[in-house]
């Protein structure tokens, strides 16, 4: 299954942070949510490696694919709508 197929399946939260966080390595809570949504489970040769081969991170295609598809970056344009208080009367001294 491709990224295409599973990642619109993928928690909603689960992809926010990921597409937020492209080049962290990804928490087993994480491989777990894209494993369920019948995403490439954690031993799987689809995921980059650090050197150690003990964390996971997402691979290039994937980063390229989240790109040209607008998720990485959304995260920051579906700010906490409570944040806005903070833009708009911060008090100044």
């Amino acid at each position: 299954m491709t990224i295409d197929e599973w990642w619109p399946l993928v928690n909603r939260e689960v992809r926010r942070w990921v597409a937020g966080n492209v080049f962290t390595a990804l928490s087993p809570f994480s491989l777990e949510e894209i494993e369920k949504a019948g995403g490439p489970d954690s031993d799987d040769p689809y995921w980059a490696r650090d050197r150690e081969g003990i964390e996971r991170y997402l691979p290039t295609d994937a980063v390229t694919w989240m790109s040209a598809n607008g998720e990485v970056g959304r995260e920051s344009a579906e700010q906490d709508p409570r944040a806005a208080y903070f833009r708009r009367s911060w008090p100044r001294r």
